[in-house]
């Protein structure tokens, strides 16, 4: 009896693992955010485990919790990333599931996300932005007020110059940039149907910026391979002259390949079954693997 409920104890942890990949294979376009959705939850599922007065679960959620964050470490960032991009969850989500999974280190692996987006941001704002039709428009109002400047257009340059300095020392906090005023926002409400994408492309006048670096983090697809290869417990081995490339290379093959000649497929379920056990989202990859050798 004891025996049978070990294996059931195992088969618990087990399903966190199968749900999770049953979800990342069966969606048509599983993106970072569902990703990060999935893998959250089994962190705090197994974080709890440990702290389990069985010492069986205990080592189990303990070993299976080491293998998981061995590789959530190389991809937490670019998956917060874009979980902070939609405008549902932000900063919050990533607040509330770093405590559940870290406890008293949160706001160390809060603090590292936020330092990310926030020195990722300032990048962008050092891009030049395209001149969009109502700036353009700004601009021309402006070369018109210097030419009236004759026919005293209050709009003009001249004598507002100390007007303009009156404002800067009257000024009590500096003006926020585009992402604390994002961050600092309430969130919309969670509605199942929500195209992220498009809410900032309707919002990119308000921040031109930002839904610049939204918009290329958010288009970053991920990359699944078939369930039963995620839980093949055989060995994969690579020839020797794939195992001669580098893992950047190697990654860069296996998802431009996967994106280009099944991007546009409806039917997942078509896609060969890969040669290593991987879910890739970006420039970094989660590997799944089976659990069932642990005991």
């Amino acid at each position: 009896m004891e025996d049978w409920k070990q294996v059931e104890t195992i088969c618990t942890y087990l399903k966190l693992l199968f749900d999770a990949a049953n979800i990342l294979t069966t969606t048509t376009n599983p993106t970072a955010i569902i990703f990060f959705h999935e893998v959250w939850k089994i962190q705090s599922e197994l974080t709890r485990a440990v702290t389990s007065e069985d010492p069986f679960i205990s080592s189990l959620a303990k070993t299976m919790q080491e293998k998981i964050i061995k590789y959530w470490k190389d991809c937490s960032l670019a998956l917060a990333t874009a979980v902070a991009m939609d405008p549902r969850f932000k900063m919050k989500l990533v607040e509330f599931s770093f405590n559940k999974i870290f406890g008293d280190d949160a706001p160390t692996y809060i603090k590292i996300v936020d330092d990310g987006i926030h020195e990722l941001f300032h990048e962008y704002v050092a891009l030049p932005l395209p001149l969009t039709p109502t700036y353009a428009e700004d601009g021309n109002a402006g070369a018109n007020n210097k030419t009236d400047e004759q026919g005293g257009n209050l709009l003009s340059d001249n004598g507002l110059t100390d007007f303009d300095v009156y404002i800067m020392e009257t000024t009590s906090q500096q003006m926020k940039s585009e992402l604390d005023q994002y961050l600092d926002e309430s969130l919309l409400p969670r509605v199942q149907e929500f195209d992220v994408l498009g809410w900032w492309k309707l919002n990119k006048l308000k921040y031109p910026t930002l839904s610049k670096m939204a918009r290329d983090i958010l288009s970053i697809p991920v990359s699944t391979v078939a369930t039963d290869a995620v839980f093949d417990t055989s060995i994969k081995e690579m020839d020797r002259y794939r195992s001669s490339l580098r893992p950047e290379t190697v990654e860069a093959l296996i998802c431009a390949k996967d994106w280009l000649q099944y991007g546009t497929s409806s039917d997942v379920s078509n896609a060969p079954v890969a040669q290593a056990q991987t879910v890739y989202v970006g420039s970094c990859c989660i590997i799944y693997r089976s659990f069932l050798s642990v005991s």
